[in-house]
């Protein structure tokens, strides 16, 4: 019987367990196809699925960084080098405040506050210098470097939005 006529021959029905090898030589059985299989398992939401929470394994269940902590650390990442940070030592720094934030430690950077004026490698002031007490007089309100680096409390301090 050849091929074309096989085809043709509708009644007969298709093989549902392997069958026996017809060349010698031939090692092994033949299988059906198989049949599609649903998927089995546990229930994995979709990717894109609303209710799916994408930072159930972050922070505070593993060191990876929640979404609400991606965001604070590039805000913070980009008002450093707006500030003249180089992108290595803000990152550095930025990392720090993460650690920071998860330990609940209250102390802040000058880097942090709105009334911190100047840039990197120029003069750092404070602009509420009275209240911060940093200084007696307005011209005294200069800040070192490396005070401006220092997480500490601060009377003065207010967030940068």
């Amino acid at each position: 019987m050849n091929w074309l006529a096989r085809l043709k021959k509708i009644s007969t029905p298709s093989e549902l367990e392997p069958t026996e090898p017809t060349e010698p030589g031939f090692v092994g059985f033949v299988a059906p196809d198989m049949a599609h299989t649903p998927k089995t398992g546990g229930n994995s939401p979709a990717a894109n699925d609303p209710t799916h929470a994408p930072d159930r394994w972050c922070w505070p269940h593993s060191s990876a960084m929640n979404g609400a902590e991606i965001e604070t650390f590039s805000a913070r990442l980009t008002r450093f080098t707006d500030k003249g940070l180089r992108l290595d030592d803000a990152d550095d720094l930025v990392d720090k405040l993460v650690r920071r934030d998860r330990d609940l430690d209250d102390r802040r950077l000058c880097l942090e506050c709105i009334h911190l004026a100047g840039q990197s490698g120029a003069a750092w002031h404070c602009k509420n210098w009275q209240r911060a007490g940093v200084a007696l007089r307005a011209k005294d309100a200069q800040l070192a470097t490396a005070f401006v680096l220092q997480l500490q409390r601060c009377e003065g301090f207010t967030i940068h939005v």
